[in-house]
């Protein structure tokens, strides 16, 4: 596994921990997260605010929603050897009170610079379920507090 595939493990491991502070730690300082528009975490955010911002905003939207069963990302990790990684893996979420559920994959590209993520793209399989489904449930759909 290359140097730029750990860096992005390692972010994959925090996130599935849900520990901002090792999340924060993968990131440069100037980093860029992308996410699609229509997403209620997404837009463009930057630096490390906005890295912080974006996994706020993302655990306000998904983090009652998923438990230690959902948080697990499954990713598959492949680096082109000059700072590219390119992440699938399963987004998932279980609304408790239906018991629906949210099963999708997603693609994440990542730009490695100095042993961190300088740049990161999300791209959903499909948008709008994702956009249903959150439609369709209550935020904060149990009592435990949302940490990214």
């Amino acid at each position: 596994m290359s140097d730029d595939v750990d860096v992005v493990r390692r972010l994959f491991d925090a996130v599935e921990a849900r520990d901002l502070d090792r999340v924060l730690d993968c990131y440069s300082d100037d980093v860029e997260i992308a996410e699609a528009e229509v997403l209620p975490y997404g837009g463009v955010w930057r630096g490390r605010e906005g890295a912080a911002g974006h996994a706020e905003a993302f655990m306000r939207a998904w983090g009652g929603l998923q438990g230690p069963e959902e948080s697990h990302l499954d990713a598959r990790l492949w680096g082109d050897g000059a700072g590219t990684v390119c992440a699938v893996f399963h987004h998932r979420a279980r609304d408790r009170a239906s018991g629906e559920r949210f099963d999708a994959p997603e693609v994440g590209i990542y730009r490695i610079r100095d042993g961190r993520v300088a740049a990161s793209q999300m791209f959903h399989a499909d948008s709008a379920a994702v956009i249903r489904f959150l439609s369709e449930v209550p935020v904060g759909n149990d009592d435990r507090p949302a940490q990214p």
